[in-house]
């Protein structure tokens, strides 16, 4: 069985953040929009919804921030996964690109999505009050 080149690895593995990166960002998307539409329909329609539809809406907004949490938390896990690789395979290659990037532990793009999703999560628990 022959070894892999480091380089081509190397490559895959920055596309493969590129693209969970990008997957990141088109989630929170989504999940902002679906937000909007849940929040308007719920609390602006004219004439009100019946209390049974407007608590079915409230249940899917639970729902969709629980889903779309979950799906962020995995596709930040594949991007530190990939991150940990391509600072392994730097160390072969002699670069530096993501073994110097800067990283915070606390304050971060992750942590601020999870307190996003946190404070929605708690709005629509809420509303139920």
């Amino acid at each position: 069985m022959s070894k892999g080149e480091p380089g081509d690895e190397y490559t895959d593995v920055s596309a493969n953040m590129r693209q969970y990166g990008n997957m990141r960002f088109a989630q929170l998307t989504l999940f902002l929009v679906l937000n909007a539409a849940l929040l308007t329909i719920t609390f602006t329609s004219v004439p009100p919804l019946s209390p049974t539809t407007t608590f079915m809406l409230k249940i899917g907004g639970v729902v969709a921030v629980i889903a779309f949490w979950v799906m962020e938390e995995r596709a930040a896990d594949y991007w530190h996964h990939f991150c940990r690789r391509a600072v392994e395979l730097e160390k072969e290659l002699d670069y530096q690109q993501y073994t110097n990037r800067p990283a915070r532990d606390l304050i971060s793009a992750t942590n601020a999505v999870r307190l996003l999703y946190a404070a929605v999560l708690l709005f629509w628990v809420m509303s139920f009050i």
